[in-house]
């Protein structure tokens, strides 16, 4: 391994192919049996992000040109997140313990520092050497969540039958991809009072919800050949988005959707309306996307309400993660 891992400055299509290599590599020797990423997937994920994120790469090569290793720096221009990075950092199963980890991890986080960042954001699998090896690095846990997964043919039907449901004063709205006119303003006044909440775990920072966000996540997500879903419960007396509930899936018909977020405003909470758009989501995505089979999400494993609502579904634990921050030493 070079002494100095140097950044991708223009990734070609062997450096994508070599980045899979790696992943899917570590993959089916970490979660053996999980799917594994297309590389017009990988591709796609690594080279398409939101305005004011930039991404900084790093493949390492060892002798004979095989790659050995490979890092994400992920850094945010806006106020309220420039002081944080996150980093995802995969050394591949045959190189490690050979001190390829410790050298690159080491280049990324001294990146971060030369970036203006106080703190490095990784997350690695539970129960596995990698928490050691942060634990060694002046990494603290932060974050201990379970990842869940539901297959839809097991959904029971008490569940199915959830969105028939009367919620008085409430109603259901869909969209796939961008929000129509009418939404995109009550949907941003949703997503930025729910960002506003004290949260505990790691120091994300702030992120500012307004229309423009909106539109350009969902743009984003489908230039990367996935398709965003969301389903909100409305006020009938105003017209504000109370509750929502969002699913990314992929092209990859093998690969489960992704449940992104689920959330009720404090106003509407006790009325049901969490189980409502969730259950009003599975309807629909076995309406439009008939090809999926499961999805994926996770929990935080302090919020037991969200664990009790996934676990009624038919969610079930399949691995937990544990997610670490480092407080960068000021330059």
């Amino acid at each position: 391994m070079p002494a100095n891992p140097s950044p991708l400055t223009a990734p070609t299509a062997d450096d994508f192919r070599a980045w899979h290599r790696v992943q899917a590599a570590a993959l089916a020797h970490d979660r053996p049996g999980e799917p594994i990423p297309t590389q017009d997937a990988v591709r796609a994920r690594l080279t398409t992000v939101s305005s004011g994120i930039r991404q900084v790469l790093w493949l390492v090569r060892g002798k004979g040109d095989d790659a050995v290793a490979i890092a994400l720096l992920r850094l945010f221009d806006d106020p309220g997140r420039s002081h944080r990075a996150d980093v995802d950092m995969t050394v591949h199963p045959a190189h490690r313990r050979m001190g390829a980890g410790s050298r690159l991890l080491a280049t990324v986080t001294e990146a971060a520092a030369a970036a203006g960042c106080r703190v490095v954001l990784t997350t690695v699998p539970a129960g596995t050497p990698g928490e050691g090896f942060l634990g060694t690095r002046d990494f603290k846990p932060v974050l201990r969540q379970t990842h869940l997964r539901l297959p839809l043919a097991e959904v029971p039907d008490r569940i199915r039958k959830l969105p028939e449901v009367p919620h008085p004063g409430y109603r259901l709205a869909f969209w796939p991809g961008v929000a129509p006119d009418e939404m995109a303003a009550p949907f941003a006044r949703a997503r930025a009072t729910m960002a506003g909440l004290p949260a505990a775990g790691p120091d994300r920072g702030q992120v500012t919800w307004d229309e423009a966000r909106v539109r350009e996540t969902a743009e984003v997500i489908a230039r990367r050949g996935e398709r965003l879903l969301t389903v909100a419960a409305v006020s009938e007396s105003d017209g504000s988005v109370a509750g929502f509930t969002q699913l990314v899936v992929s092209p990859d018909a093998a690969e489960p959707a992704r449940q992104h977020d689920t959330a009720v405003l404090p106003g509407h909470r006790g009325n049901g309306l969490g189980r409502w758009v969730k259950a009003e989501m599975l309807r629909l995505l076995q309406a439009e996307h008939p090809e999926v089979t499961e999805i994926d999400t996770n929990n935080a494993d302090d919020n037991r309400h969200m664990l009790a609502i996934n676990s009624a579904f038919g969610f079930r634990p399949h691995r937990r993660t544990v997610a670490y921050q480092m407080t960068l030493r000021r330059r």
